[in-house]
């Protein structure tokens, strides 16, 4: 929202604000309540039972009114249900559609704020009922969801056969307990006969909030009886007279305007509903709501003269304790908002609540700006977490939370699935199912977050786990899931698990290994543990380790200098241990070195082979480790300094080449891919995510004002400045052009020059 453009006068309320606001209090208060006193003595007790009587009626209809439109929506919602083909009986019983029927349940639950739940059942189906949260068993529904209210399965089963709609009191199970009020309305077939029922649950104590409001618990209550005159709900549980518990009894309160009990004598008024069947009784306690009436009368005369006296004084008081918090919000705003330009006609009031509005919205639409960044910033955050970007474990958590993920706090890894295999073997459709699909995903004793790697075609999932299951069983269960919603398993690679999130960038570095061991061995498509590298047979009489070695050059292309560094130490020691031959060292040490090498000359260029022969010169592995350790750090540094492998500067690198080439004939969204070597699904998801727009229309717009531009500008051909933004066709651009723009590009150049 427009916060005000101008610097005005300051935004302040003024003595004569305190001085009014005080004399409010005086003739709001004082002035009336002295007048009307004294006519209220004389005249109050008739007008007032009369009042009684009518605001006893306007209640009851207004309870009415809104328990029917309450019923009326849930029979609306009940027919919306009939006819979404995505809440049919086959519907909820296939087992991968389910879960959309069980969402649209939710939704439609959503959208009523009455109903405290809403099951759907199938006359073909006696055993079972649907819910938002899934499938329920009458067993788990009697014990689990609802064990602690009284509920008869066998009356309960007959009700939901009713072929008709039907209210129904479920008392509570517990002492003082609260119960519930159910609404069972039929669903209708294609062929105009029921196939089921909804039944709407509704927790009593919602409905008594509504009907509490309507009445004064000291003087009266209000009640809802069903069409046999039994009691559904009263406003509160105080004082229910007995008689409202016998049915007899209740009928003959429909022939009476008053009821005499040992409580007192009670005003009755009542109406139906003989749409849903409803019958609302009030009873009001006249002596009661008189009384103080009447102590009022004897006690007038004597506190008017002493009001009179000291009302002056007492509402000055008033007025200044109540002036305060408006003083205290007055330099809130100031702060908040600054100067602001306002219209002296203005009531401060007025001018204060138009700035708390100002105020609220501006927050409202921060508030919504960053539910939309939140899934954009959670994938930053698992990112550079995953990176080892972040070491302290509070900043960690709290921004965790911040993004919304919430991990068990037992241990963790990470698994790398490689998204090149399934581009292969499945849909564009399918694999985009399974990036939203990794997003989120938990199970028994683990919750997981995915994040994509534009870098390395690739999907990081971090699982957390809460101590009960296997992480290898977690993995498998992963997997199945995939292979459920993809048919083909994908190559995974699986780091090892650590116990704080400060180190996750090792399991990260270790999956990334894994996943690169399988690359260059024979054995894609299978999952494996980098634990499992080392059990790898050796061909060779020197035994490298393969699994340390992908490990180091995994933490060298991420920048991870710890990491890089001990895994050199742990390679040194392997070597001093199982090399027992000069050649065996020899050939070691040339391996250790190459491994550096190799990944320094990718990263840095191949200035770095001058770092690589002041090495050769070491006379033994200690010698050797601590050059290798030097140049790993130099590495690190260019990893940090220039993040060339990092997703941001991939990102930002495909948003150059797009604006530099849109205008090329062959320009197309799988040439891009194939130019960043990323799959073209992740491509279109990302332009469409950071620009607005899909890859063809933000193609199209920066076409379109390339031309605009040139036929504004220049005085070439417009044959030559359609073509030379890319396309073949001009005279049917020419057409669209002229749907787009409202006019052709000859007419635009002659308005526009």
């Amino acid at each position: 929202m427009k916060i005000m453009q101008h610097l005005p006068k300051k935004f302040s309320f003024t003595n004569k604000t305190f001085y009014r606001y005080v004399f409010s209090y005086l003739l709001v208060f004082l002035l009336p309540f002295s007048i009307v006193s004294v006519i209220w003595y004389k005249t109050s007790t008739d007008s007032i039972n009369n009042q009684i009587d009518l605001s006893s009626q306007n209640h009851l209809l207004q309870v009415k009114s809104i328990m029917s439109a309450n019923l009326r929506q849930l029979d609306y919602l009940t027919e919306q249900i009939s006819t979404n083909p995505s809440l049919s009986e086959k519907q909820f019983a296939h087992p991968y559609y389910a879960w959309e029927a069980n969402r649209e349940l939710l939704r439609n639950k959503v959208n009523s704020n009455i109903i405290e739940e809403l099951y759907v059942y199938f006359y073909s189906q006696p055993n079972q009922v649907y819910s938002s949260n899934g499938l329920l068993d009458f067993p788990a529904f009697m014990q689990q969801r609802y064990g602690t209210y009284a509920f008869d399965e066998k009356k309960l089963k007959a009700s939901l056969n009713t072929k008709a709609p039907l209210i129904e009191r479920i008392p509570s199970g517990q002492k003082n307990g609260v119960g519930l009020m159910t609404y069972i309305v039929p669903l209708t077939a294609t062929d105009g006969l029921p196939s089921g029922v909804v039944m709407y649950t509704m927790r009593m104590i919602d409905i008594q909030n509504f009907l509490d409001k309507s009445v004064d618990r000291e003087t009266g209550n209000v009640f809802m009886v069903d069409r046999e005159n039994r009691l559904l709900v009263a406003s509160h549980n105080d004082d229910i007279p007995e008689f409202m518990n016998n049915p007899s009894e209740v009928e003959k309160l429909y022939q009476q305007h008053s009821r005499k009990t040992k409580a007192g004598t009670f005003l009755v008024n009542t109406s139906e509903d003989e749409d849903f069947g409803i019958r609302y009784i009030s009873l009001t306690n006249t002596e009661q709501a008189l009384s103080d009436v009447r102590t009022v009368h004897y006690r007038l005369m004597a506190l008017v003269l002493s009001i009179l006296a000291l009302g002056l004084a007492i509402v000055f008081l008033i007025g200044r304790r109540q002036y305060k918090p408006i003083h205290e919000l007055e330099k809130l705003m100031e702060k908040q908002l600054g100067g602001v330009r306002e219209a002296e006609e203005l009531d401060d009031f007025v001018r204060m609540e138009q700035h708390v509005t100002s105020f609220l919205q501006q927050n409202k639409e921060l508030h919504q700006e960053i539910r939309r960044q939140t899934p954009h910033a959670r994938e930053q955050v698992l990112r550079k977490l995953l990176m080892g970007r972040f070491k302290d474990e509070k900043e960690i958590q709290l921004l965790l939370e911040s993004v919304e993920v919430v991990l068990y706090k037992e241990s963790y890894f990470v698994m790398l699935i490689d998204t090149k295999m399934i581009t292969t073997e499945t849909s564009i459709q399918n694999q985009e199912f399974l990036m939203s699909f990794l997003g989120s995903i938990s199970g028994k004793g683990y919750r997981a977050y995915g994040s994509e790697l534009l870098s390395n075609q690739a999907i990081a999932l971090l699982v957390s786990m809460d101590g009960s299951v296997n992480h290898s069983d977690i993995v498998r269960e992963i997997v199945a899931k995939i292979v459920l919603e993809n048919t083909v398993a994908p190559t995974i690679g699986v780091g090892s698990v650590v116990c704080e999130l400060a180190t996750i960038n090792r399991s990260y570095i270790e999956g990334l290994a894994a996943l690169e061991y399988q690359a260059v061995s024979d054995k894609p498509n299978q999952v494996l543990f980098f634990k499992e590298i080392k059990n790898e047979k050796k061909n060779s009489v020197v035994s490298y380790p393969a699994d340390e070695q992908l490990k180091l050059s995994q933490s060298l292309q991420q920048g991870d200098f710890e990491i890089a560094s001990e895994t050199i130490e742990i390679m040194v020691k392997k070597g001093m241990q199982e090399q027992r031959t000069i050649a065996g060292m020899k050939l070691y040490s040339y391996y250790l070195l190459n491994s550096v090498v190799k990944v320094g000359a990718e990263v840095i260029g191949d200035s770095f082979f001058q770092e690589a022969e002041k090495a050769v010169e070491f006379r033994n592995l200690l010698e050797l480790q601590n050059e290798l350790i030097k140049m790993s750090e130099k590495i690190c540094l260019a990893v940090q300094r220039n993040p060339k492998n990092q997703e941001s500067k991939l990102q930002k690198d495909i948003f150059v080449y797009l604006d530099a080439n849109y205008a090329s004939h062959d320009f197309s969204l799988e040439s891009v891919a194939e130019k960043f070597d990323v799959s073209v699904s992740y491509l279109s998801r990302f332009i469409k995510k950071e620009s607005g727009m899909t890859f063809s229309k933000y193609v199209q717009e920066k076409r379109l004002d390339k031309i605009k531009k040139e036929l504004r500008e220049t005085d070439k051909p417009i044959k030559e400045i359609i073509s030379s933004a890319g396309y073949y066709d001009v005279s049917n651009y020419t057409r669209k052009f002229k749907q787009i723009v409202g006019m052709t590009p000859g007419q635009y150049r002659n308005k526009n020059r």
